[in-house]
């Protein structure tokens, strides 16, 4: 890779700006003003707005010096860094500026204030382009720039659980995500080295750099006064409604205008057209956003004070949620769920957003120190190494901050239901276990296959969930009916009963990929199929018979040559 060059790091003062720089660059990166006893607080941003538009004033100068197709980052405290990246979603000019992605940077812990220890600070990426249907292309060096692999020091094994998979893995490392841990960095009111880096390495070839960094103006934090009105009590509780949740919430509202829910929890259609039984998962941008503000209302309303309200979503649409109900709630943490994905696009879209707001007025649940300690990171979580080191006292904790890296997502058959976005039951109770007490009443506006219910009453919570399609209410209430009390104990317990695997048919797929792997290796380049049929008869018929895409197949046979080759050369 040539060298990339920083020509300007400049500090933002009110006598000095951007405007007098007449370059334009291919990457812009803004770090925005904050204090160090600020990280990690809970706020509401009103009263802000000041500091706002300074702020986006300066991001104005930033892309003006920016070329088409540049990128744009902007580092800063998740309180505020929303009310940016949404300005420059909704800036007019003679370009777009299209989201990219929230990278959660993970500093050093930082002490709360009654919230969950604090490592996550943001960075935006957004790409400037000419138009937002033919998006002007852009580069970022992933090929070669990679995270090592760490092993478990208890069975030997990547520490990630590649799923049977490790005849593809790239010998260079792991993908980039967009998660970047600096454990070992403090944070401090600058941009952190480590990051602007990573920064640098992953522009391809000669690239011109501008640092603006902003020192001039000070988010503040404000306290909201405690609400004098009592919650109600719900009659009717442990249901699953079937049918709108926004009817559902708007009338409930009516009945009992104080609030009724201890926890609201929503995990909604993301919008990226997925195949839900029913529901179209694709609709305009504005209008699903427009469609989220009504239950978020909903569920905010329907909150006794003091409430929580937690909201899982990729963070593209986290950004609004978070500027829709930052007026009136009390934002506690931006939690980032960094749920071990699959490879696509530039960087690994590891992780979810899930907002943490509390309604004001009332008395808080944080319950952090029943979550408090989880398995340590060096560790794998593979269940036999987890059993089996335990059994030999090998079992070291580190703490839960709001960067939770020890859950993921369901990635086997058996632990589902027939719903394309099923959540983990370990994520939802935690999330029931520390935000609300036995005996609190628990909302989920879409239950789905009824995994909130379903943990909620393992936990003895009571619940409402609602859910639009008959076939999923089934599911739920079919889950909730396998939910048994034991008479010795008084705990609940599930089992369950997810889709049968189907037997294998034909050849097995790692069959096919080491051998199309291993030739491709030894003569140190690929093969379409049609040369395959030329050249060696018994190997086409094998991979003709492949189960899985072989185009995906040649890209991976593609990438572990340009890795050994890259690994040649350092040698």
């Amino acid at each position: 890779m040539e060298e990339i060059k920083i020509i300007e790091n400049v500090t933002i003062t009110p006598e000095k700006s951007l405007s007098k720089i007449q370059d334009l660059f291919d990457c812009v990166v803004v770090k925005t003003s904050f204090r160090i006893e600020d990280f990690g607080k809970s706020s509401q941003v009103n009263g802000n707005e000041e500091f706002i538009e300074k702020t986006k004033k300066l991001i104005d100068e930033a892309v003006s010096k920016l070329k088409d197709g540049g990128l744009i980052y902007i580092y800063g405290l998740p309180n505020y860094l929303s009310f940016l990246g949404e300005y420059l979603s909704y800036k007019k000019d003679d370009f777009s500026y299209l989201f990219k992605y929230w990278i959660a940077c993970e500093l050093r812990q930082s002490n709360p204030d009654r919230n969950i220890p604090s490592s996550h600070i943001g960075l935006l990426m957004y790409l400037k382009s000419k138009s937002k249907k033919n998006t002007t292309p852009f580069e970022l060096n992933t090929k070669f720039e990679r995270v090592p692999y760490t092993f478990c020091p208890a069975c030997k094994n990547h520490t990630k659980d590649w799923g049977g998979k490790k005849h593809l893995r790239n010998p260079l490392g792991s993908a980039i995500s967009d998660v970047w841990s600096f454990q070992n960095v403090e944070l401090t009111d600058e941009i952190p080295v480590e990051v602007v880096e990573r920064i640098v390495r992953l522009l391809p070839k000669e690239k011109k750099i501008l640092i603006a960094n902003q020192t001039s103006s000070t988010f503040q934090i404000k306290k909201l006064p405690k609400s004098k009105q009592e919650p109600s009590i719900l009659n009717e509780v442990n249901r699953v409604v079937e049918g709108s949740c926004i009817d559902y919430l708007d009338n409930l509202s009516k009945e009992y205008p104080n609030g009724v829910f201890d926890l609201a929890f929503a995990d909604p259609p993301y919008n990226l057209a997925k195949n839900y039984s029913t529901y179209e998962d694709d609709i305009d941008d504005q209008n699903y956003i427009d469609w989220c503000n009504l239950w978020l209302d909903g569920m905010y309303k329907n909150l006794k004070p003091g409430g929580s309200l937690l909201v899982l979503n990729i963070p593209k649409w986290s950004i609004h949620h978070f500027n829709f109900l930052s007026p009136k709630m009390v934002f506690r943490n931006w939690i980032v769920w960094d749920a071990l994905s699959t490879p696509a696009g530039k960087l690994l879209p590891a992780h979810y957003s899930l907002l943490c707001f509390t309604k004001p007025g009332g008395e808080v649940t944080i319950n952090y120190e029943t979550e408090k300690a989880i398995e340590n990171r060096e560790y794998c979580l593979r269940a036999g190494c987890i059993n089996s080191r335990k059994k030999k006292g090998d079992d070291r904790k580190e703490s839960l901050s709001d960067i939770w890296k020890d859950i993921h997502r369901i990635k086997h058959k058996k632990d589902r239901d027939q719903h394309p976005c099923q959540l983990p039951t370990k994520l939802m109770e935690r999330i029931i276990r520390m935000y609300s007490n036995p005996n609190d009443l628990v909302f989920d506006p879409f239950g789905g296959a009824g995994t909130t219910a379903v943990a909620s009453k393992l936990l003895q919570r009571s619940f409402v969930i609602t859910e639009l399609d008959k076939h999923y209410v089934e599911i739920a209430q079919r889950n909730l009916d396998r939910i048994v009390k034991d008479d010795n104990s008084g705990n609940f317990t599930y089992k369950r009963e997810g889709i049968k695997q189907s037997k294998a048919r034909g050849i097995p797929k790692k069959i096919v990929e080491d051998a199309y792997l291993t030739f491709c290796e030894s003569n140190q380049r690929t093969y379409q199929l049609e040369e395959l049929a030329i050249i060696n008869n018994e190997l086409f018929d094998l991979v003709s018979k492949y189960t899985g895409d072989v185009k995906k197949l040649i890209s991976i046979a593609k990438r572990k040559l340009e890795a050994s080759n890259q690994l040649s050369i350092s040698e």
